[in-house]
């Protein structure tokens, strides 16, 4: 009987660690996401690590080459404008039209950085049904005033269905998003599918 508790004894101790050690990388979770090429640098695939950076992910918007593939709606019209100096910012003062293409209804916030005569900053939201605002988007505005965003206001929007994606956030004048449209004097938001 010894002889046998003497050879289940490292049996035991091998299947011990074994779970182990298939426990530890089960913990890990490891995705591998391939970014598109950019003129400036070539993008080498990338590993995570962890599921914040995932959500990470998902607050970039995608590039027009991976929107196209993902979704048969065409890319936004407008696209994104050079970096410009200051007096050329301050002088973009207008709306915002927001288009919503995406399956999801989705909520836009804006927090202006502009300050009203009390020294408080105004948030604003504003609800999206699925597919709401077509191509051409809808104009935004406040129940009091017309709505006319400035340089440093911050836009973000998010899923409100429970899926947890999100869009943003776009400080206006700072990010690619939204895209000043010159002939209109708006800012076009127009939300993608991931």
């Amino acid at each position: 009987m010894k002889q046998l508790n003497y050879m289940l004894y490292p049996v035991f101790i091998i299947v011990l660690l074994l779970g182990m050690a298939g426990l530890g990388l089960g913990l890990f979770e490891f995705k591998v996401w391939i970014e598109p090429q950019s003129s400036d640098t070539a993008s080498l695939p990338s590993v995570m690590k962890s599921p914040g950076d995932a959500e990470m992910q998902k607050a970039q918007p995608l590039s027009p080459a991976l929107s196209q593939l993902s979704s048969p709606l065409p890319p936004p019209e407008a696209s994104p404008s050079p970096p410009l100096d200051p007096v050329a910012l301050a002088a973009q003062k207008g709306g915002l039209r927001v288009s919503n293409s995406t399956e999801h209804p989705v909520r836009v916030a804006l927090l202006e950085r502009q300050t009203d005569s009390k020294g408080d900053a105004k948030p604003a939201h504003w609800d999206f049904a699925p597919m709401e605002g077509g191509s051409q988007g809808l104009i935004l505005s406040l129940p009091q005033d017309d709505l006319i965003l400035a340089n440093g206001d911050i836009v973000v929007a998010f899923a409100q269905d429970g899926s947890r994606l999100y869009w943003g956030p776009y400080v206006i004048g700072e990010t690619p998003v939204p895209v000043w449209n010159k002939k209109t004097g708006e800012w076009e938001l127009v939300l993608q599918p991931y």
